[in-house]
């Protein structure tokens, strides 16, 4: 029996079950406490498969503190120790994956096991964005299909699925010609948002972001103004090289390619390569840097330098796709993505709480309460959440 309530509870944290199969582990689950806690220790073990591949010696330092973590929560608890006898086949395999913590949002992820989640205010981030238009007139985005109109520019498209889409807009009036009219788009805290710009153009902006952009592209170049984070998915045009310009006195110059850009750091402007090719240029100096795919671009505005290096793209870029990804982060920038992301303040018992680290893929659209039950577990810390406030200790 053991071993197909193993495979039971493998398939339904895998999304892989059917409905059948989710109440029959459900009902499984409800007959004790013991069960219970078999569930979630092939929970931890589910988790430690999802998300990129660490080196080896990363790999050996989460096994030995993930075994460790759980010998210690079971010491002295005489009362889970009665199910002791099922870890042996679970460390097995936790030897056999490797350790990567993960958290992947699933059918399953919605039964609240653990009972004092059901207690923690919940604190879920939308799909929010504001249009600044040429006049200044603001428009409240909103996901249902409609088009927008201002003084100068007309065929704007909000779609409910693609997002804000300018490849039908034009620009109206007596100076359609003498100027170059822009737009801006505003993403709150919280906030997500996706354009698509006049040249096709892919462009999904992070929480406290802010792009202006041209209605339509004129004259040589097409050039957008960026500050916070965005991904873009470069529309290809030999002849009108695509620039995206930076707050910090840095430019990408960008040759048909997909790449990320981070300015959220003072003084700090990350550019991280997927596909193609752009240029770093550093406009005090006119020095340009060019990068492959899978590099990233540090650029410092106190020395204005260019550092690069290899990295995998994967954690820079997955936060397009809905997921946090940590890798041996420290929790005060953790906090700060988070506090980005769910609109929360965060303080902390004391400074050196502030260097501990985590590893983990989680979704961005889960609970608050979720995603810090997960650094828990791992990282020893512990949280405290009443309203909109996270205290760390």
């Amino acid at each position: 029996m053991t071993n197909e309530i193993d495979q039971l509870i493998w398939n339904v944290l895998d999304g892989k079950a059917s409905e059948g199969e989710i109440r029959e582990l459900k009902s499984w689950m409800e007959e004790s406490e013991k069960q219970r806690e078999y569930f979630r220790q092939w929970k931890k073990i589910w988790n430690l498969t999802s998300g990129p591949t660490l080196s080896t010696a990363r790999k050996q330092q989460e096994k030995v503190r993930f075994l460790r973590s759980i010998h210690k929560s079971y010491m002295g608890k005489a009362g889970r120790r009665r199910i002791m006898h099922y870890w042996p086949v679970a460390a097995s395999i936790v030897l056999l994956v490797g350790a990567f913590v993960g958290f992947a949002l699933n059918e399953w992820n919605r039964m609240k096991v653990d009972r004092q989640l059901a207690q923690v205010e919940r604190i879920v981030p939308g799909v929010k964005a504001e249009l600044i238009l040429s006049t200044g007139e603001k428009v409240c985005l909103v996901q249902k299909s409609e088009f927008i109109e201002g003084m100068k520019e007309t065929g704007i498209q909000n779609d409910s699925l693609a997002g804000l889409n300018y490849v039908g807009a034009k620009v109206q009036g007596k100076d359609v010609n003498e100027e170059v009219v822009y737009n801006t788009m505003q993403i709150p805290v919280g906030g997500f948002y996706q354009l698509k710009l006049a040249d096709g153009t892919k462009v999904w902006l992070n929480s406290l972001t802010r792009l202006r952009f041209p209605v339509t592209f004129t004259g040589e170049e097409r050039k957008v103004y960026l500050t916070g984070e965005a991904y873009f998915e470069v529309a290809r045009d030999t002849e009108y090289p695509f620039i995206v310009a930076t707050d910090e006195g840095m430019e990408i110059k960008v040759y048909g390619t997909e790449f990320n850009v981070d300015t959220y750091r003072k003084g700090v402007v990350k550019t991280t390569l997927v596909n193609g090719k752009v240029g770093i240029r550093v406009r005090a100096t006119g020095e340009e840097v060019k990068l492959t795919p899978n590099q990233m671009a540090l650029f410092t505005v106190a020395t204005q330098s260019v550092e690069v290096e290899n990295v995998d793209p994967f954690g820079a870029v997955a936060w397009k796709d809905g997921k946090f990804v940590f890798e041996d982060e420290p929790i005060e920038e953790i906090m700060e993505r988070l506090s980005r992301w769910y609109d929360v303040k965060v303080f902390y018992a004391n400074e050196r709480i502030k260097k501990h680290t985590f590893t983990g893929i989680i979704t961005r659209f889960a609970d608050i309460s979720d995603v810090l039950h997960l650094m828990e577990e791992t990282a020893a810390v512990e949280f405290n959440i009443q309203g909109n406030t996270v205290t760390v200790k």
